[in-house]
């Protein structure tokens, strides 16, 4: 598996950047029940790819976008993984200083939003890193 892809419809057209509109569908999305369970989850999501110079896309057009594989793995990496490491290396260490689990518990959960801030400062340069592309169906 070399790449993610998923359908999308083109919402938007520029010189150098195409919008792609994306269902992003849970697994019982499409179950016939999904009225009565109320665990179905849809949601539409915009994405912004590169436009290849060679080929023309009209808006409403059905394409696919992705993004390759590594690329995916690197973004759950840096949302999930590592923001996991951090908090649990500070739960398990923080209470051989502090006794009130309290404080340990803020603490933690405080040490986040520097990282996470410091993601969002950074994001053009991520941005740069994750790109996504388009091909016809």
């Amino acid at each position: 598996m070399d790449s993610i892809s998923h359908k999308g419809v083109v919402k938007a057209i520029t010189d150098k950047k195409i919008k792609v509109e994306i269902v992003n569908k849970s697994a019982c999305a499409d179950c016939h029940a999904k009225m009565m369970c109320g665990a179905a989850d849809m949601k539409i999501k915009e994405i912004e790819a590169d436009r290849p110079p060679c080929l023309d896309f009209s808006v409403g057009e059905e394409v696919n976008v992705s993004i390759r594989y590594s690329l995916g793995m690197k973004a759950v990496i840096i949302s999930y993984v590592i923001p996991l490491v951090i908090l649990l290396v500070l739960l398990l260490s923080l209470p051989l200083v502090l006794k009130n689990e309290l404080y340990v518990g803020l603490i933690s959960l405080a040490t986040l939003v520097p990282y996470y801030f410091i993601i969002w400062i950074c994001r053009n340069r991520i941005e740069k890193k994750f790109s996504f592309f388009v091909e016809k169906i």
